[in-house]
């Protein structure tokens, strides 16, 4: 956790990989759960960047002493994925494959002339799809490297 000079913190590095393994897990997870899932070197150094989520108010702690992700303390920086079964989707994909869907229809059910209506359908299928998919590998990429701001 690091602050800049306007006093905003931000998530970066482990404590960030901390909150990411909280959220997608399916169920609270304990201290050692997490340092071991992570590779940390000990359960302590993970109980600190625990300590840090906690603070800031996205993790909580259960009465058994495990720790969730707080749904209404969401980040900027996840707005635009959805949590499926402790996988974190990029709305892109869903429409990528809403467009690649429309655009699988029409080539087998529209009896295809190749004119320039067929073509001009099949182009912005074609090319919607490959950026939504090109968006979504981008956020993906982003949401692992990236610094969050809280």
């Amino acid at each position: 956790m690091e602050k800049n000079r306007t006093g905003r913190r931000y998530l970066s590095g482990v404590v960030w990989d901390v909150y990411l393994y909280i959220l997608t897990s399916s169920e609270p997870v304990g201290v050692r759960e997490i340092g071991r899932g992570l590779n940390l070197s000990s359960p302590s150094l993970a109980q600190y960047h625990v300590n840090h989520l906690l603070e800031m108010k996205l993790i909580a702690q259960t009465k058994d002493g495990r720790y969730i992700a707080e749904e209404k303390s969401k980040l900027e920086a996840l707005r635009n994925f959805v949590l499926l079964r402790g996988t974190l989707i990029s709305r892109m994909i869903i429409y990528g494959a809403f467009t690649l869907g429309l655009t699988l229809f029409y080539i087998i059910i529209w009896r295809l002339e190749f004119n320039f209506r067929d073509l001009f359908v099949l182009a912005i299928g074609i090319i919607s799809t490959c950026i939504f998919f090109y968006e979504a590998y981008s956020q993906h990429r982003g949401i692992k490297a990236g610094v969050q701001q809280v």
